[in-house]
C-alpha cells in the first residue's frame, strides 16, 4: 500500500525503523549496450543507520560507484535501475528514491541538500570555468532561502571548517589553481555545505598522497561527530574502511557477499573472498613485503559465471553446488551475515 508525496514522488507506508535513514533492498542497476547487459548492480541489500559510518569495499569494478550513483540518481544514461527500492526517510515520510523521476522535484531537494556526495576526482567534479566558490554559493541558494552575502558567508565558514587555507582568498580560487589536497577540501566543503543527512564519500582519498589521505579521513571523523551524519564510505582500501567504519559491506561482481560490522568482519572474516581481500594486504616481513593475491581474475561482465560469482576463483569450491544457484544471506551471528553455502543454505538450491 502507498500514498503520493504531494511533489508526486512514491511514499511507502510499511514498517521502518526509525534508527534507519536509508534502505537499500534487492538494488539491481544495468548497464545496457550494443554487446549486452552488464549487470553492475544485482540485488544489493543493506540499511544505513542514523549517524552511523558504513564501508562498502571491494576490487574494482564490484560495483561500489553504481550503487552510490543509483542512490543519487546521477547514473548515466545507458545505466538503469531495473529492480529494488531505495527507501530514505524524508521528514518522516519514507520514500522509494527509484520510484520518482531523477529530475522531480522532491528528488532534486533530497539530492546535494539531505544526501550529498565527495566524488572521487575533484577536478571533473567541479566546474574549472567557475570558481569553487561560486559552485559551493549556488549549492547554498538552491537549498536555502538566503542572500548571495549570506551564502557566500556560509561557504568561507565551511572552507574554514574542513581546513581550507585562507579561505576568505582561495574562495574565488579555480580548481585548477589549487593543490589536490586544497581541491579535495573544496569538494568536502561543497558536499557538506547544505549540512546533509547522509554523505557518500566515493573513493575520497584516492587522488591524494598519504599524508593529506589521513588529514581527509579525520576531517570527515570530526565533521561526521559534530553534525551527527551518517556515512556511506566507497573504498577498496581496508584499511580506510577498518579506521573509519562501524559496519561494512563487502562486494563482488555486483553483489554482496559479507555484510556486518567492522569487528565481525575484519577478525571472523567468513566468506572466502573477504578472506582473500584480508590475506591480500602487504605485510612486512623482515627484509620483505608479503602479498598474497587472489588467485584467478575477475570474469567479463558480459560472461558472468553461474551459480556464485566467486566460485571459479575460490579454494573452498563445492561441485555442484555453488555453480549452480546464488547461495543465499545467511545471518550467522548478530549483525554478521554471508552468503556462501560453507554456511548453509544448499537445501534452497534447484
Amino acid at each position: 500500500m502507498s500514498n503520493s508525496h504531494p511533489t508526486g514522488a512514491p511514499v511507502q507506508a510499511l514498517a521502518f525503523p526509525s534508527d534507519t535513514l536509508l534502505s537499500v533492498r534487492n538494488l539491481q542497476t544495468h548497464f545496457l549496450s550494443r554487446e549486452g547487459t552488464v549487470k553492475a548492480v544485482d540485488g544489493v541489500t543493506f540499511d544505513v543507520k542514523q549517524g552511523e559510518i558504513l564501508g562498502i569495499a571491494g576490487e574494482s569494478g564490484c560495483g561500489k560507484s553504481v550503487t552510490s550513483q543509483s542512490i543519487m540518481r546521477i547514473l548515466p544514461k545507458h545505466a538503469k535501475i531495473v529492480g529494488g527500492e531505495i527507501l530514505y526517510n524524508h521528514q518522516g515520510q519514507i520514500i522509494d528514491l527509484t520510484a520518482g523521476d531523477p529530475d522531480s522535484r522532491v528528488i532534486r531537494d533530497i539530492r546535494g541538500k539531505e544526501i550529498a556526495m565527495i566524488f572521487q576526482e575533484p577536478m571533473s567534479a567541479f566546474s574549472p570555468v567557475h570558481t569553487i566558490g561560486n559552485q559551493i554559493i549556488e549549492t547554498i541558494r538552491i537549498h536555502q532561502p538566503v542572500s548571495k552575502e549570506e551564502a557566500r558567508g556560509q561557504a568561507i565558514e565551511m572552507l574554514h571548517r574542513v581546513g581550507m587555507p585562507n579561505p576568505g582568498r582561495n574562495i574565488d580560487q579555480y580548481t585548477f589553481n589549487l593543490s589536490g589536497g586544497m581541491r579535495q577540501r573544496a569538494m568536502v566543503a561543497l558536499a557538506l555545505s547544505c549540512r546533509p543527512k547522509l554523505l557518500i564519500a566515493d573513493e575520497p582519498t584516492t587522488a591524494v598522497d598519504v599524508t593529506i589521505q589521513a588529514q581527509i579521513l579525520r576531517l570527515l571523523r570530526e565533521i561526521q561527530a559534530d553534525l551527527g551524519m551518517a556515512i556511506i564510505m566507497i573504498t577498496h582500501d581496508l584499511g580506510v574502511i577498518a579506521e573509519l567504519t562501524d559496519r561494512v559491506l563487502i562486494m563482488y561482481l555486483g553483489k554482496e557477499v559479507e555484510y556486518g560490522s567492522v569487528e565481525h568482519v575484519f577478525h571472523r572474516p567468513k566468506h572466502p573472498y573477504t578472506r582473500g581481500l584480508l590475506a591480500s594486504i602487504p605485510k612486512m616481513v623482515p627484509g620483505r613485503i608479503e602479498i598474497e593475491p587472489i588467485e584467478g581474475s575477475v570474469p567479463s561482465p558480459y560472461a558472468m559465471p553461474t551459480g556464485c560469482k566467486f566460485h571459479p576463483r575460490c579454494h573452498d569450491f563445492i561441485p555442484g553446488v555453488c555453480e549452480v544457484r546464488d547461495p543465499p544471506l545467511i545471518p550467522i551471528a548478530p549483525d554478521h551475515e554471508v552468503s556462501c553455502y560453507l554456511y548453509g543454505g544448499r537445501e534452497a538450491r534447484p
